[in-house]
């Protein structure tokens, strides 16, 4: 004999749980496409490109160095990897969305000149993008900077430094009339 069932039972039926389930899922897609909205995500491929070449300065730095102290001073970027000084496997990659050449070196020690590593903001870029990957490249050195230093700076007689790190000095500068330049200034 089996007992009467007298109480609520207990659970959900596979129908119900099937069509809570689709619910959740059109509310999902809902609320995906409008979030997407408030995703700036061409400002986030921006931050991605500035981080990369963040990287690259630093692996640039790091590599000028190695070649200082095992083979003298630096006199083009294509010696970093040149066969008889074979310090870096490859020069780095260009980031065609910032850079058309991408990273240089300048050996001179001249007044306003100063030896380091530079790059023209000159890429698929326009200015307003440009100017944005400037502002990117300086906050991510110093968070109370929010845009670019002065345009009268140049690559020897900045004053004020956004990073200083290892010996390297790194900012950027540039106005909506002239190019943007990320300078990596060396000793």
């Amino acid at each position: 004999m089996t007992p009467n069932y007298t109480g609520m039972r207990k659970g959900l039926s596979l129908a119900e749980m099937m069509i809570a389930i689709i619910l959740f899922a059109a509310l999902a897609t809902v609320g995906l496409k409008y979030t997407k909205n408030y995703i700036n995500t061409d400002l986030q491929a921006m931050k991605a490109r500035t981080a990369a070449a963040m990287d690259q300065a630093s692996q640039l730095t790091q590599a000028y160095k190695l070649y200082t102290t095992q083979y003298g001073p630096l006199t083009a970027i294509g010696d970093l990897n040149a066969t008889a000084t074979p310090v870096l496997t490859a020069t780095p990659d260009i980031i065609a969305e910032m850079s058309l050449l991408g990273w240089d070196f300048n050996s001179s020690t001249g007044v306003g000149t100063g030896k380091g590593f530079h790059m023209t903001l000159d890429g698929n870029t326009t200015t307003v993008q440009a100017g944005t990957y400037c502002a990117l490249w300086n906050h991510e050195f110093n968070a109370s900077v929010e845009t670019n230093v002065s345009g009268t700076e140049n690559y020897g007689t900045i004053t004020v430094p956004l990073y200083v790190a290892d010996t390297a000095l790194s900012y950027c500068y540039g106005t909506s009339t002239t190019s943007y330049n990320i300078i990596v200034k060396l000793p």
